[in-house]
């Protein structure tokens, strides 16, 4: 039976994460394994801080034992309550030893410079799906856009297509609702405004030469032609909006993950997203 592992929300004050969660464990009969953790510097207190650390982690065990109680009703449910500074290298070495479906984590949209939440680290080094839950959405309806590259010429990018539209499929018929894809051809804003080049001649040239492409993509994963939507632009922008149109409640997108300054100052597009989305978003890497 597959395993979902679900991030509790901090300190019990919401339960957005567990409560998706418990729908998509009824959706893919699957067990739930929901991980509380805590950290505090405790070095101060010598002796005392071994025995204060096991009073919190005591009391956390209690709440979060009531907490699942009211929420969770699936039968299937483990936790555990964790002491643990940083929590992405735990998940990511989870996933890598236990391989569940997918992890899913309430979203905290914002990133400075020299402070990466913890989204953007499992975002771009969890092995395993990831799924950062909106805590405000736009609407309750469930549909789901995958967004894909379909003029890729590199390998394991067109791969990287597959697993989305695969995943987005999956997740469509479980919770019974339609599967939308956008591809986002680039736009030059600069072309445009020097009249050189127009977006409806980018759109209408990208549907041309994909026409065949899409038509065996459709064939192949059972979406239906008309719910390919080609709109050029930035996706960053284009994305959230072909969300919001067509009443997404999940987004399906490839990420590829950077290491080192790399990942401070180039941002793949599945994190230039994220601070506009206001939908689920479920980040596939290669």
């Amino acid at each position: 039976m597959e395993k979902i592992l679900v991030i509790a929300d901090a300190y019990f004050e919401k339960s957005v994460a567990l409560e998706q969660a418990d729908k998509l464990a009824k959706a893919y009969n699957a067990t739930l394994h929901v991980v509380y953790f805590y950290y505090e510097d405790l070095r101060g207190l010598g002796e005392k801080g071994s025995a204060f650390k096991q009073t919190i982690l005591d009391k956390m065990e209690e709440k979060a034992n009531d907490q699942l109680a009211d929420v969770c009703s699936n039968n299937d449910c483990t936790y555990e309550v964790v002491w643990q500074k940083n929590i992405q290298n735990w998940i990511c070495d989870y996933a890598e030893r236990e391989q569940p479906l997918m992890v899913i984590k309430t979203g905290h949209r914002s990133e400075t410079m020299f402070y990466t939440p913890t989204d953007w680290h499992l975002i771009r080094e969890c092995p395993t799906p990831v799924l950062i839950v909106a805590e405000d959405k736009w609407r309750k309806t469930p549909n789901i856009l995958a967004a894909v590259d379909l003029r890729t010429e590199l390998a394991d990018k067109q791969a990287l297509n597959h697993k989305i539209l695969a995943q987005a499929t999956s997740l469509a018929s479980k919770l019974n609702t339609k599967v939308h894809v956008c591809y986002t051809p680039l736009f030059s804003k600069l072309l445009r405004d020097l009249g050189i080049k127009f977006k409806d001649e980018v759109e209408r040239q990208a549907e041309k030469a994909l026409a065949t492409m899409i038509n065996k993509l459709a064939l192949k994963y059972g979406i239906d032609e008309k719910n390919f939507h080609i709109h050029a632009g930035k996706p960053e922008q284009v994305i959230p909006s072909m969300a919001a149109k067509y009443h997404a409640g999940v987004v399906v997108i490839g990420t590829v993950g950077r290491k080192g300054l790399s990942q401070k100052f180039i941002g793949n597009t599945a994190e230039n997203i994220l601070s506009f989305l206001k939908t689920d978003i479920l980040a596939i890497k290669p």
